[in-house]
């Protein structure tokens, strides 16, 4: 059950209302050596994908403090993607999520690694865990703020560019959010204007009003929940009720029940003051400044977003087309925005069975929009799913 008088006190006075609605959107020096090192290829050749784990980056929660929290994160790559100028992917993941959302191994024979798919398409991906998160700093829950996440996200962003993450010095940054952190995505780029792209998943200017009632009884503080007991966690950390992700987060027909299984093994928790603050910039048109092209990849079933939203209107996840064409007023002709549309899939798209449409899509719009590898331009040779 929700413990809605202590979750209350720990996100401030907006109340438990934000909290239930925003969590369906549900990181600089880097040290380096003590990082591991997994070849998934078992080839020294420029296209085989590595991916090292335990990059520990220290940041300030915000300017004019000291870089005294630690961000961690896995950088996947070839040897062609470790020269300076390439392009990298920041992989940020959803609330109760680490980096491994973005590189969750292999189940039942099938991969999933969007982080390895994009990075054996010639994208670099560092993929981090949030702060509060895995292997990351968990300060007091109340000093995680959509402020302090967006100034963290800025620093990974400008550590990528200049070499104090992995010591390459990337030319192209891109932002990829899921879930609540594609509204830091938003949050940064809107604030700091230091990226060539955007991608956003599992998020639109869309709140499902059937998902943020359900939520009400399947978020609980982590302390509560056995996989936390003993943590001394806060009150102010959140995780979800043992047992509900599937529901939440998941079309059960574009699912295997293994990877549900092992998703409710390795949940992580959230700050519900996170939670609350990032909630405004859904239902505004603040993202109308962001100047670079943007991507918005939802589930088909994605039960977060997707149908009639607290907004009172119906949020239609048909098509790529459909979804680009009621996310258009909330961006400038600058994003020149897409979306593309993952047929069946859940909150989760990166967890489905066909989870490598995804980075099929991330890969054809990067190359199209932002590297311009592709021939075409401003959205020519996009995948058969976007519009």
């Amino acid at each position: 059950m929700l413990h809605v008088k202590r979750i209350t006190a720990a996100v401030t006075s907006h109340g438990l209302a934000a909290v239930l609605a925003v969590l369906m959107l549900t990181g600089t020096a880097a040290t380096a050596g003590a990082a591991s090192l997994n070849d998934q290829a078992g080839s020294a050749s420029d296209n085989a994908v590595t991916c090292r784990t335990g990059i520990n980056v220290r940041v300030a929660m915000a300017p004019g403090q000291p870089a005294a929290s630690t961000i961690s994160g896995e950088l996947c790559s070839t040897l062609a993607e470790r020269r300076n100028g390439a392009a990298v992917q920041l992989l940020i993941p959803g609330a109760t999520y680490t980096h491994d959302y973005w590189d969750f191994g292999v189940v039942d024979g099938a991969s999933y690694s969007y982080a390895r798919e994009v990075a054996a398409e010639g994208i670099a991906t560092f993929a981090i865990d949030p702060l509060g998160t895995g292997a990351s700093s968990r300060p007091a829950s109340t000093t995680i703020t959509a402020q302090a996440d967006t100034f963290v996200t800025h620093q990974l962003v400008q550590g990528l560019r200049h070499g104090k993450v992995s010591g390459t010095r990337y030319g192209q940054v891109i932002t990829v959010g899921h879930s609540l952190n594609s509204l830091i995505a938003w949050d940064e780029a809107i604030a700091y204007h230091d990226v060539d792209g955007v991608i956003v998943t599992g998020a639109a200017h869309s709140l499902a009003a059937a998902f943020g009632q359900a939520f009400g009884t399947d978020l609980h503080p982590a302390g509560d929940d056995p996989k936390f007991a003993g943590s001394g966690l806060d009150d102010g950390y959140l995780t979800t009720v043992p047992g509900v992700r599937g529901t939440l987060f998941y079309n059960k027909r574009d699912a295997d029940p293994a990877v549900i299984a092992a998703d409710e093994a390795r949940k992580d928790v959230v700050s519900g003051t996170e939670l609350n603050t990032a909630l405004p910039v859904v239902t505004s048109t603040a993202t109308q400044a962001i100047n670079v092209p943007v991507l918005d990849i939802l589930g088909s079933n994605d039960f977060t977003t997707c149908g009639l939203n607290a907004q009172g209107h119906s949020f239609d996840c048909a098509t790529g087309a459909a979804v680009a064409a009621q996310e258009a007023p909330f961006y400038s002709a600058q994003a020149h925005i897409h979306a593309c549309v993952i047929p069946g899939s859940g909150h989760d798209i990166s967890l489905a069975l066909n989870n490598g449409l995804q980075a099929t899509d991330a890969i054809a719009w990067t190359d199209a929009l932002v590297t311009h590898r592709a021939a075409g331009h401003f959205g020519a040779g996009l995948a058969w799913n976007c519009g």
